[in-house]
């Protein structure tokens, strides 16, 4: 895993005059890539990287690289796990291979077949490639966006890098995207290409940009996603579930590849036992399985199940307990390694874990991607039983809202029944996912003169194009494909990059794998929520590898107390955030809104929680950055 930045500029400047900038930058990313650095430069091109080394550890597999010929150039931020396979089809073309890395086959591949080679890599990663020969530069992302490309362009270049920091030290702020805030209030992240820095977007998954060198313009174009499956003919069920397992235990394997030590992140859930299970019948060595618990977890973690997986494929098992940590530094340092106010409070545990393992492994296999491909959330059983509820959901809302009471559990109540009661199928299927409520909007956390400014923008948008995109699905289908486009790579994805990488440690996500989920995302919805049975298809295909006590135990879901920390280890970082901004004249929030929510939540009157917590990384965010 590594770091990339680069920098386009026009034909008649030259890239060296940002040489220094490019090296600060470089600086900046290297807990992304501490094992070594390098620059390129070409005329109006300069490309960075800061390398992790995983593949083939010697100095060959330094980047930027450079290609036979020297007409191509490439800095590579990831891992293709079917690099051997695409090795094959070069050897018509007697290349003298200068390392045994992923990294140059990619570049040969591509120098070859052109941008149809990006459809055939089966990995995780985000680059640039240039094009000497034609005066084209590229910028990749990988198919579900588990590696992160940001850019910003302007008159006379094109900034790009893994993270925003990286464009930012090349390319000057120019202050917050107060559209993006719109989403970001509902959902705890701007969705899609958006970023809360102006001008600065996220290249969306599955695309890739072409670049003309000597005039910067540029194109975006897709080269994947669920609306191009291939459509098998019908099987049988048994049939199906012998090809899911063969599947998953394939792609598990190919991601056991390393130059380095590998474990596994052992949950005791589904997907992360499903990953040890394969990795244990499959690694050269025992594995090791790293569990942790946290004192905030007041006895109700997921250790015991951990360690029953441990103990039934004979792991080599780690039980890491972290207590005594300063919680209010830690929120604050995943503030500067998301460059945004991020909002999903588990990227301090993966952050902490992380930290915990490093020294131990470099690369550690992870389960995300499992809910979004098999149907692991519960609001996909909604759906899949809202022939039951659709008639009537409007009128139990109203009912509920009149006679349901007034405590922080009728707020719940009552805003999962204003969500199966909205009429327009898009915004059902957001607010199945926020717990923020249209009738109470989220967006009332700011000033009034920022709404204002705000008012025409649909927070709902990027639900509704992905609607009218899987339109011809049935809406459980719908669902699942949509979350693949937008809280998998735009919250998930990215909580895992950013907390682990912040601590040096590549994680792999074998359930993302391009062959197994080319198969699985194809098949009918109802075999991955049956009858209400979540992950059916999964679980049946791990039936007699994993105990039925895993397999079929009540989903947990790692629960991060941000309840309780606001209202102890918290809250005097909150209010002192918001007393610094409030000196400065500050005009992004509501003041006297937010000391509300806090003080109902302070009571009891109502759960304000997760709104806060929003808040809490929004001002440590707007503090960083005035």
């Amino acid at each position: 895993m590594c770091g990339i930045v680069g920098v386009f500029c026009k034909k008649d400047f030259l890239a060296e005059d940002y040489k220094d900038k490019l090296n600060e930058s470089l600086h900046k990313l290297a807990h992304r890539g501490p094992d070594g650095s390098g620059v390129y430069f070409d005329k109006n091109i300069g490309l960075g990287h800061v390398r992790l080394s995983i593949i083939d550890l010697s100095n060959a597999g330094a980047q930027p690289m450079v290609s036979t010929g020297e007409t191509h150039v490439i800095t590579f931020n990831g891992e293709v796990y079917n690099f051997r396979e695409l090795r094959k089809d070069l050897a018509v073309e007697n290349i003298s291979y200068k390392s045994n890395t992923d990294t140059e086959i990619i570049l040969e591949y591509f120098k070859l077949f052109g941008v149809s080679s990006f459809e055939k890599l089966n990995g995780m990663f985000a680059f640039s490639v240039l094009d000497k020969v034609n005066c084209k530069a590229y910028l990749v992302r990988d198919r579900f966006g588990i590696k992160p490309l940001y850019y910003r362009t302007d008159n006379d270049k094109i900034v790009f890098s893994s993270e925003i920091k990286g464009v930012l030290t090349i390319s000057e702020s120019e202050g917050l995207n107060e559209s993006a805030l719109s989403e970001w209030s509902y959902y705890g992240n701007p969705l899609r290409g958006e970023t809360l820095h102006k001008n600065i977007k996220q290249l969306l998954p599955g695309h890739y940009i072409e670049v003309d060198t000597d005039t910067l313009e540029f194109t975006e174009r897709r080269y994947w996603s669920p609306e191009l499956l291939h459509r098998s003919k019908p099987e049988g069920q048994t049939e199906i579930i012998k090809k899911t397992r063969k599947l998953v235990e394939d792609a598990v394997c190919r991601q056991l590849v390393s130059d380095v030590p590998v474990g596994v992140f052992l949950s005791g859930g589904v997907d992360s036992s499903t990953i040890t299970a394969f990795s244990a019948l499959n690694y050269d060595k025992p594995i090791s399985t790293f569990s942790v618990g946290f004192d905030f977890e007041h006895g109700v973690g997921e250790l015991p199940k951990a360690a029953l997986v441990a103990k039934e494929f004979k792991t080599n098992h780690h039980e890491l307990r972290v207590s005594g940590y300063d919680i209010a530094d830690i929120v604050q340092k995943m503030v500067y390694h998301h460059d945004s106010p991020f909002s999903d409070a588990a990227n301090i545990p993966l952050y902490l874990l992380a930290e915990e393992v490093k020294g131990s492994v470099k690369v550690v296999l992870q389960g995300d991607g499992g809910d979004e491909i098999f149907g692991g959330y519960g609001r996909y059983a909604t759906l899949s039983n809202r022939f039951l509820w659709k008639s009537f959901a409007p009128c139990v809302a109203k009912l509920h809202k009149t006679f349901g009471g007034s405590n922080s559990n009728f707020y719940s109540r009552q805003r999962y029944l204003n969500a199966l009661a909205n009429p327009n199928e898009a915004e059902l299927m957001a607010l199945l996912l926020t717990v923020e409520d249209k009738f109470h909007s989220p967006l009332n956390v700011f000033s009034q003169s920022l709404r204002q400014r705000i008012a025409d923008v649909d927070p709902f948008s990027s639900y509704k194009d992905c609607n009218s995109r899987f339109s011809d699905e049935d809406m459980v289908q719908r669902m699942l494909f949509t979350d693949t486009q937008l809280i998998l790579p735009n919250i998930f994805l990215e909580k895992v990059d950013r907390s682990t990488m912040a601590a040096s440690i590549e994680v792999r996500v074998p359930l993302l794998d391009n062959l197994l989920t080319e198969y699985v995302m194809q098949l009918p919805s109802r075999l991955k929520v049956k009858h209400g049975e979540k992950k059916w298809l999964l679980k049946k295909a791990m039936e007699n590898i994993l105990p039925d006590s895993i397999l079929y135990a009540k989903k947990a879901g790692f629960g991060v107390p941000y309840q309780l920390w606001l209202k102890g280890p918290l809250r005097e970082l909150f209010h002192d955030k918001l007393s610094q901004l409030k000196a400065r004249n500050c005009d992004v929030l509501n003041w006297l809104y937010i000391e509300r929510l806090m003080n109902e939540s302070l009571t009891g009157h109502r759960d304000h929680s997760f709104m806060l917590w929003k808040v809490l990384n929004l001002m440590i965010w707007l503090s960083n950055n005035e």
